[in-house]
């Protein structure tokens, strides 16, 4: 039988405190909801417990099912609105997820992650996979290796999970474009299949109507300098998904759904745009499966590579790191050490031990305990990709 899937994805940037016109943009967002005709909805920073709250009660009567991810200090920010019932749910945090010094980043205190929901639709089931990879920040990359992890963590535990699903839908924003190593890593191995490079059903062109959701001209927030240099900004929330093999699907609709300002406002919805994709899903015949094949290619085993490469340069640069912080705060320590007895008795004197003395303290910790939580996270990453590439190059050499 066939039936239709309306998803909806937004950054909601919901940070309370600092993110502009929050309240606003939350009962607005709630209000085009509940107007709306999308039947599962995946939303990120969503940082407030009670906005989360109030976006279940506003939708309960059109999604009445809704989970939140709770993690880490702030919680993942993660939240799914359902149309139908959401069967089981699942939370996997990755173990790299940014640094607990750089504050102002703040992706470690959201203990970020992927979050599953396995909802039932009748006899059919739909897993819907919701994630915020880390942010990008600087043009030098720090946050590389970690988004290249994170990434293929996503992809493996959507290639793990996806079975007994019908179908299977990974929407979020993934702070990567098409193109990109991480993106490739998402959309390879469990072969997820991007609505962008489709076409829509009865349009022989293909689809153009999704742009920029980062840094696009047409929002409110988007950085003036950035938007001068590529107004359309950057296609980084993605709606991506997967069927079993008895199924094929049709886009009927795919694009950005909001309006570029909040009606009556002279603001965004958020400062990223918003995607929805439409689907018409239907059963094939046993034929038509039998003939169905789904294989990597040449390009995957480069993206294996690159992403190993990856993961190799950032265990240098940690080690670099670890020796950096440790020289920084012994010095520190041999200067407080052999200062005794030289300091003045002042107020002064005594604010700059104690700031001294922090930063000692803050050079030992990070070059030793997170330097070491770090290595460790990045190891387990590293070692699950060789193995992959290991075996999967074996298994070639046996066909």
């Amino acid at each position: 039988m066939d039936f239709n899937l309306n998803i909806f994805t937004l950054n909601c940037w919901g940070i309370p405190g600092v993110s502009k016109n929050r309240k606003e943009r939350i009962e607005a967002i709630a209000k085009y909801l509940m107007q709306s005709s999308h039947n599962i909805v995946c939303l990120q920073e969503i940082w407030s417990e009670k906005d989360y709250l109030f976006l279940k009660d506003s939708l309960k009567k059109v999604l009445p099912y809704s989970h939140y991810f709770y993690s880490g200090v702030l919680g993942s920010g993660l939240c799914v609105f359902s149309k139908w019932l959401i069967q089981d749910v699942f939370f996997h945090q990755w173990p790299l997820n940014g640094y607990i010094h750089k504050i102002h980043h703040g992706d470690w205190f959201g203990g970020k992650g992927v979050g599953l929901c396995r909802i039932r639709y009748e006899d059919k089931l739909i897993n819907v996979y919701c994630t915020h990879l880390h942010a990008e920040y600087h043009e030098d990359d720090m946050y590389l290796a970690h988004r290249v992890l994170q990434a293929y963590s996503t992809a493996e535990f959507v290639n793990l999970t996806t079975s007994p699903a019908d179908v299977s839908i990974l929407a979020g924003d993934l702070n990567t474009a098409p193109g990109d190593l991480s993106f490739r890593l998402i959309t390879q191995l469990p072969v997820l299949i991007d609505p962008y490079v489709m076409k829509c059903e009865g349009n022989n062109s293909a689809i153009a109507k999704a742009t920029g959701t980062c840094d696009n001209v047409n929002n409110s927030y988007s950085d003036a300098k950035m938007t001068k240099t590529a107004p359309e900004g950057k296609r980084i929330d993605h709606i991506l998904f997967k069927l079993s093999n008895s199924w094929e699907a049709d886009v009927v609709n795919f694009g950005n759904p909001l309006e570029d300002r909040v009606p009556g406002e002279d603001f965004s919805y958020s400062d990223h745009n918003a995607v929805s994709l439409e689907l018409r899903i239907r059963e094939i015949n046993a034929k038509k499966t039998s003939q169905r094949q789904q294989s990597a290619d040449d390009r995957f085993d480069n993206t294996i590579n690159q992403a190993i490469k990856v993961c190799q340069d950032a265990k240098i640069t940690i080690t670099k790191s670890k020796r950096l912080f440790l020289t920084c705060g012994g010095l520190l320590f041999m200067f407080l050490l052999g200062t005794v007895g030289f300091w003045p008795n002042n107020i002064l004197a005594d604010f700059v031990k104690i700031v001294i003395t922090g930063f000692c303290f803050y050079y030992i910790i990070m070059g030793t305990i997170w330097n070491k939580i770090e290595m460790n996270s990045l190891k387990a990453g590293l070692s699950a990709l060789e193995n992959f590439n290991r075996t999967r190059n074996e298994l070639k050499c046996e066909d």
